[in-house]
């Protein structure tokens, strides 16, 4: 599938609009630029209602449980990468709905332990913590770029939804539908992907991979222990309760074990530059009180969430 990108996601949404008219709309805090589609050629034609309070014609609902409305989408795509004009949107003509300018994000997670500041609660013959669940239900907001979360200040944001898992279902789809074949609403959002402005104290335990699966050799992975004031972006579509939940991850690495719902903190890597002083490059985990800056992070909901940051300074404790 294609990654839309925010310059390209402008130029289609132009495509897509060339004989629409702009209205300034004021949602609140945040300004929205809409697009109403013109066509005085058809006397029978009546323009869709393209406020910021206007819905679109069809379930489509983010992380926070909200109703999409047509005032915050960027841009409309078919399953061919075409654009799709807003006056002729269907539950069934479109493949990728691009909203830039805002995320779902997490200010604060709810679950971390490890196996060294929580030994009591880690049982070292199931390699398991107790009473820990499979997925959390942390609250996630609307955060718009410019808006503050802590020390932080979101500078960009992107997000996607999509139809992939609904494209072989013929005729529209309602509620009934879905939900009778198992697949829920929550599952169309996509990826959010954001970056953040500021710099960020956090505590947990830091070290250099060198034999994980899937991580780069050199890689300076980070765990953080409790009251980490880092946000957290990291979705699971539910289809149960047809919810958006977040998962937990459970890791172990040359004696250290921890879970919580970030997915891999990444801090760079040290055959790129990145310095972590004359702490140990053998996998083995220290405890750090590092200060980070450049944060980014990006979570595709099917496939893989990862948080990366660069270090600014670096001191065990």
């Amino acid at each position: 599938m294609k990654k839309i990108t925010k310059s390209a996601a402008i130029l289609i949404l132009t495509a897509a609009l060339t004989a629409c008219a702009a209205n300034k709309v004021n949602g609140g805090e945040h300004d929205y630029i809409l697009s109403q589609s013109n066509n005085s050629s058809d006397t029978n034609y009546k323009a869709p209602d393209m406020s910021y309070e206007n819905p679109l014609p069809f379930t489509l609902f983010g992380a926070d449980n909200v109703q999409i409305d047509f005032g915050e989408v960027t841009s409309i795509l078919d399953r061919n990468g075409e654009p799709v004009s807003p006056d002729k949107l269907e539950d069934t003509n479109w493949n990728e709905i691009t909203c830039d300018g805002f995320a779902y994000i997490a200010a604060r997670p709810s679950i971390i332990l490890n196996s060294i500041d929580n030994a009591d609660l880690y049982d070292e013959e199931h390699m398991s913590f107790k009473d820990v669940p499979d997925y959390s239900d942390i609250e996630y907001k609307r955060y718009y770029v410019g808006d503050k979360l802590g020390e932080l200040t979101l500078t960009s944001a992107n997000t996607l939804f999509s139809r992939v898992g609904f494209n072989d279902k013929s005729g529209p789809l309602t509620s009934e539908q879905i939900k009778a074949e198992g697949l829920p609403f929550s599952s169309m959002l996509k990826r959010c992907e954001v970056s953040f402005d500021g710099e960020l104290t956090m505590t947990g335990y830091i070290r250099v991979n060198v034999d994980e699966y899937g991580v780069e050799d050199g890689e300076v992975l980070f765990a953080p222990t409790e009251d980490c004031p880092l946000p957290v972006m990291n979705y699971y579509a539910e289809r149960e309760r047809d919810k958006t939940v977040t998962p937990l991850w459970t890791r172990k690495s040359h004696g250290l074990a921890y879970v919580s719902e970030y997915p891999v903190i990444r801090l760079g890597n040290i055959h790129k530059d990145a310095d972590i002083g004359s702490l140990p490059t053998d996998g083995t985990s220290v405890k750090v009180q590092v200060t980070v800056t450049d944060i980014t992070m990006f979570c595709d909901v099917h496939m893989s969430s990862v948080i990366a940051c660069r270090i600014v300074d670096i001191k065990e404790v």
